[in-house]
Parts: C-alpha cells; sequence; structure tokens
C-alpha cells in the first residue's frame, strides 16, 4: 500500500460508512547489534576529575666495555637513560542526543493507554541506541581508516586476481604467509612495529588480527575449505565489515555518483540538513576536509596489541518538564577521548597488491 495518507476507506456495502483502522503497531525491535565488539574491548577508564591520561614509552639501555680497575676513575660518571616519551589521551569530545515527547496531544494518535506507551518506550529507547550506534560506528571508522607510516607498519601480499580455485587457494596462501612471517618478526626484537622506534618484542598471545569481513569470507568461505594449513585462519572472530576500512580524505571532497566508495568518517550534518552517522554512505556534493573517507577494499587486516583506549567522561541521562508547552525534553549528554592509537605498540595494516596474471609480463608477477 505504501506511505499512510491518513484517510479512511468506504465501506464496501455501506458506502456512506467508512472502514476503521484495525491497529497501529510501532516496531520495537531496530537494533539488535551494532558491530560493537571493537569499542567494547577498547573501553576503558575516564571519569569526572581529570581530562587525561598519560602513556610514557621508554627505550632499552645499552651495554659497554668493561675496563676492570680502570672503571674506578669513572666512578661518577652520569648514564641517564633516554629521554621517555609521553602520549596524552585527552577527554575532550562531548555530545548530547536529545529528543522531546509529550503525554498529552500526542496521545491522539492512538486508540489505547497501553499502545502509547509502547511507542513512547520505543521513541525514549532511542536515547540509549543512538549512544550504542555512534559509539561502534565512531570507533569502527577511525580504527578501520587509521594508518602509520613509522617503520614497517604498513605491509603488502602480492597477490594474483581471484580467477579460480586454484588462484584462490595461493592467495589465501599467501596471505597466510605474510601474517606468520609478520607474526615471528613482532615476537623478535626489534624497532620496526612502533612509532617511537624503541626496542620493542612482543607476545604472540597477546597479537591481535583485526581481518576486514570481505577477506574473512572470501578465506573461509573459499579458500580454506581447500588448504592444509589452516592455523592461521583459526581464528578470526575480530573483524569488521568492509565498509570501514579505507583512508581520510585530507582535503575538501566532492562526492558525484557515489558507488558506495565514499562514507562519513563521523556523525554530522551535511549542508543539505542530510544527517549521517560514521561508516554511512555520502550522498552527492562537497565535503569539508576529515568528513569524507573512501574506502579500500585491498586492506585485509589491522595487526594490534593493545587496541586505541575509548575512554568515557561521563554519561548522564536528564529530562525536563516544560509546564507550559506540556512536552518533556530528555537528553543522553556524553564525553570521550579524541580517538588515538598508541604509538608505543603496532598498528600494522596489511594491503592486498593485486596483480592481473593475464596482464603480467613479469613471470614472477603472473605466479609462476
Amino acid at each position: 500500500m505504501g506511505v499512510f495518507e491518513g484517510v479512511l476507506y468506504p465501506n464496501e456495502i455501506f458506502a456512506s460508512l467508512y472502514n476503521l483502522i484495525i491497529s497501529v503497531q510501532c516496531f520495537a525491535d531496530n537494533i539488535a547489534g551494532t558491530n560493537s565488539k571493537l569499542v567494547d574491548m577498547a573501553r576503558t577508564d575516564g571519569g569526572l576529575y581529570g581530562d587525561q591520561k598519560v602513556y610514557i614509552a621508554t627505550d632499552a639501555l645499552y651495554s659497554n666495555p668493561w675496563g676492570a680497575d680502570a672503571e674506578a676513575e669513572n666512578l661518577l660518571e652520569v648514564n641517564r637513560p633516554k629521554d621517555p616519551e609521553p602520549q596524552y589521551i585527552r577527554l575532550d569530545v562531548f555530545r548530547q542526543i536529545r529528543v522531546t515527547v509529550d503525554n498529552y496531544l500526542s496521545k491522539r494518535s492512538w486508540g489505547d493507554e497501553g499502545s502509547f506507551s509502547l511507542f513512547m518506550s520505543v521513541i525514549l529507547g532511542w536515547l540509549n541506541d543512538t549512544k550504542r550506534i555512534y559509539d561502534s560506528t565512531t570507533y569502527n571508522v577511525f580504527f578501520g581508516t587509521r594508518e602509520t607510516d613509522v617503520g614497517r607498519q604498513i605491509q603488502e601480499v602480492a597477490l594474483t586476481t581471484p580467477n579460480g580455485e586454484e588462484a584462490n587457494r595461493m592467495n589465501a596462501q599467501k596471505i597466510a604467509q605474510k601474517i606468520a612471517d609478520l607474526i615471528v618478526e613482532m615476537e623478535d626484537v626489534s624497532r620496526d612495529f612502533n612509532d617511537y622506534g624503541f626496542i620493542r618484542s612482543y607476545d604472540k598471545e597477546s597479537i591481535k588480527i583485526v581481518w576486514n569481513s570481505r577477506w574473512v569470507n572470501q578465506i573461509t568461505k573459499v579458500d580454506v575449505p581447500s588448504l592444509y594449513h589452516k592455523d592461521i585462519f583459526e581464528d578470526m572472530s575480530l573483524s569488521l565489515p568492509a565498509k570501514y576500512f579505507g583512508a581520510i580524505s585530507d582535503a575538501a571532497t566532492t562526492v558525484s555518483s557515489n558507488d558506495g566508495t565514499y562514507r562519513a568518517a563521523r556523525e554530522f550534518f551535511d549542508s543539505n540538513g542530510n544527517h549521517y552517522f560514521a561508516g554511512e554512505e555520502l550522498k552527492d556534493g562537497e565535503y569539508a576536509e576529515g568528513d569524507v573517507y573512501q574506502t579500500d577494499e585491498n586492506i585485509i587486516c589491522k595487526i594490534v596489541i593493545k587496541l586505541p583506549p575509548y575512554m568515557s567522561a561521563f554519561q548522564v541521562g536528564t529530562s525536563f518538564f516544560n509546564a507550559r508547552a506540556l512536552n518533556e525534553n530528555h537528553y543522553i549528554t556524553f564525553g570521550h577521548n579524541s580517538l588515538e592509537h598508541l604509538k608505543n605498540y603496532p598498528f600494522i595494516t596489511v594491503k592486498a597488491n593485486i596483480t592481473d596474471p593475464a596482464q603480467a609480463t613479469d613471470p614472477a608477477q603472473a605466479g609462476t
């Protein structure tokens, strides 16, 4: 029938009478999940007192030749360690979710108290559901678009365009080898996998791989059944939908004929009044620097040790009754930190460098 136009239809027998509306139902099962696994794992304490957490990174010391008795004259030599690197994570983002309801004129659209109460509970329930949506989409877009090129934190794996079972299997094996090699390198002592260039090594058990769902589905549904060595793919429980992986534009962006690759980098309203949560597909138009990211299906996964922290300053629900207008304003006010990855830990992006074997002139590129 489409959109209800506010009319009743004449009775089929008595033309002077109109058929009544049987019932009006408000859907209450709107938000089952929000892909909040990452942000839930990243939550850390904040609070009302203070506004910053400081993470201090230090580097290794070094050894020196020892000269036995000759060392006596160096007894008072001062050997300070290298200056530590502090990183400040600040609670500086504050937002509010608002809705106005009433218990008088709105009731005239409903036939009984029970139906109206259900409708009101759904509307007020959107306060918390909207907060859940904000948290998960904001964090997921940040995580999927964040990159650091310090050291060796951008990694590429050479793949061929999937064109059959053998090519799919070879791609999966190359990804497995790349991840396995990276894990071995991360367990070793090196300066390659943190933004400070400090010497580090990491426990295999603490390494978290967050997969792009596009690659998860291809590997688990197409490639893995034909692989003999599947151990790298045994735990692919941490993944995000492919739409969250990409790169944020560092300039004003014109979106035209959007095919789904241009998405909102944060929650905002555009110049035409259209509202977007982070990760939503943008309508055609002009967008400011930092508002847009372009998806990149070649990002296979992100590899981290510690998830970027998501601190909560507070979350308060309040309401106000307007005695003159007989309506109620309801609010949820909350705060969190500006999102940053922890520079002391790896934030590795693994990308596919895909070559079409039919166009390759180098036999090595063709996979032969």
